[in-house]
This record gives C-alpha cells, structure tokens and sequence, in this order.
C-alpha cells in the first residue's frame, strides 16, 4: 500500500505528538489499524500518552537492537493503545536516551519500515526534532511515503527550519515534497506573514485551548469542542483524509 506511512516533522513544540494522536484517532473512526511510532528518544513519550502501564521491555530500542526484525518481533513489541481496538503504539519508555541502548545500524531502520508496513493499514511516526543525534528520524524522513513539515509563526520556529533544513537538502530527502502545516496559531499571531514566509503552506491549525489539558491528562483521543476546536477539526479531518488518500 502506498502512503501508509506519513512521518510527522517539525521545530520544537510544533505540536508533532499531538497532531500524530489526532490523525490517529480519525483513522480509527474510519476503523482504520493505525500504529503510532514515538520516535524521540530525547523526550521518551510512552510514559506521557499511558501513564501509569508498565511497557517492560516492549520499546524501540530494544527492538532496533535485534539482529534481525521479523514481524513477530514487532507484534511482541507493539503496545495496543488502551479501549482503542484500531489504534496501537511503539516508542521509548521513560528513562531511556541515546545510551540507553546500542547503537542501531541504518539498515535495522530501514527493516523495521519495511516489515511495519506489513502490520498495520497505516503508520504514523512523531519524529523528533534533533536530527544530527537520531539516525532513526533521519532514515524516516527519507523514507516515510510522505512527510508533514510543522511549522509553528514564530521567529524561533522560523531559526530552527533555517539552521535544520540545509541537513536535509540533499535529493533522497525529498524536502521539496513536504506538505507543509502551519501549526498552533494563535488569534494574534501573523499567520499570513508566515505563510508568505515560508512558502506553499497546505494546511493550518489554529491554536485550541482544549489541546493543553487533553495533553497533560493523556485524553488526546477525547474529541474537542467549543467554538475554537470546529476550525482544528474540519482541518484534521481534511488531512487525514487527502494526506492518506483515503476517499
């Protein structure tokens, strides 16, 4: 199948975990199976989207650590994500960091995609943002079906595209190609200035209050409303939909 795995890229605090949930939780009403990969090993997410459920050994590094990835090996590994039969998740546990394991080569990423491909109707990754330190995000950004390129209308933002790009310039990255989300705006943010700024932007979110406290009580599966959420979803819907090629 192809576009079934999208890779979810941007700066800092884009909102690439919550944009990553919110997808997923429109697959699944599709009744779509959708698997979530936390790719950030310098902010280990299990632990923040489950709290409280004891992962084990049941994490990306240890998976990349194999030999060899069967798919076996990744359906012991993948952790369904609870009272949600479609959707189930895959990252790093809370303590891990980029010595917690050994060092994984580039072709253990490159089995790990091919081989995902084959458990799940689509994947989505939340990639990380330090790209010089996490091989794992970098061979995702080459080879994901399609990257989405958050990007928050702040100056900070804004640095960090214009320090991080120039590592992705090469062809097999295929930058070019990135969809571009203009990500978390405010009602007083120069959303245009930004969007002229960097050029060709295909979607936007505005910012919803909602978003805050569904993060920081692990509900972002829980639907959002009030006035602000009706602009966020509509787009959230349209993404899913024309992003994945779903009809």
């Amino acid at each position: 199948m192809e576009n079934n795995i999208i890779a979810v890229w941007g700066s800092p605090s884009s909102g690439k975990t919550v944009t990553s949930m919110k997808l997923a939780k429109e697959l699944e009403a599709m009744k779509k199976n959708v698997i979530i990969v936390f790719a950030d090993i310098f902010c280990p997410m299990l632990s923040t989207i489950m709290p409280g459920m004891d992962v084990k050994n049941r994490t990306l590094g240890s998976l990349l650590s194999k030999p060899h990835i069967k798919q076996l090996d990744i359906m012991q590994t993948v952790i369904p994500y609870p009272k949600h039969d479609y959707v189930a998740v895959m990252g790093y546990k809370n303590g891990d960091n980029i010595f917690t394991y050994s060092e994984f080569l580039a072709e253990r990423v490159t089995e790990f995609l091919k081989e995902l491909r084959q458990v799940a109707d689509y994947i989505i990754i939340d990639c990380s943002s330090v790209l010089t330190e996490d091989g794992f995000t970098t061979i995702a950004l080459q080879q994901a079906d399609k990257v989405l390129r958050l990007l928050n209308a702040d100056l900070k933002a804004y640095s960090y595209f214009s320090s991080h790009l120039p590592l992705i310039s090469r062809a097999k990255f295929k930058a070019n190609e990135h969809i571009k989300v203009l990500s978390n705006i405010k009602p007083l943010q120069e959303d245009a200035l930004f969007s002229s700024v960097y050029c060709d932007i295909i979607y936007t979110l505005n910012h919803v209050n909602e978003i805050e406290p569904q993060f920081y009580s692990a509900k972002l599966f829980e639907a959002l409303s009030g006035n602000d959420a009706k602009k966020y979803n509509a787009e959230i819907k349209k993404m899913t939909r024309e992003v994945f090629d779903i009809e």
